[in-house]
């Protein structure tokens, strides 16, 4: 994967991703959504043939710092995977 910070401000940050699936991103910006603190979280798939996604986040300041909402929903969706990973070895 490679990864490549666009923009970093306080309260935006955009995120361009190669060579990875964009559903990652999707669940991401899923979990983001979810938070009062963040007005828009999506994803942009430029082609699907070039592999290539951006992740755009938008918070309100005053809450949030982007970047720390981005932490944020990484650790919870780190912490699905792992729930996730323990379901299928009950099975």
């Amino acid at each position: 994967m490679q990864l490549r910070i666009v923009t970093l401000r306080e309260d935006f940050v955009e995120i361009e991703v190669e060579n990875e699936d964009p559903s990652i991103l999707d669940s991401l910006a899923e979990i983001l959504q979810r938070m009062d603190e963040v007005e828009y979280a999506g994803v942009v798939v430029e082609h699907p043939l070039t592999m290539k996604s951006i992740l755009r986040v938008k918070t309100d300041k005053q809450k949030m710092l982007a970047k720390d909402a981005l932490t944020k929903a990484l650790s919870e969706l780190s912490k699905l995977a792992e729930e996730f990973e323990e379901k299928i070895k009950e099975l």
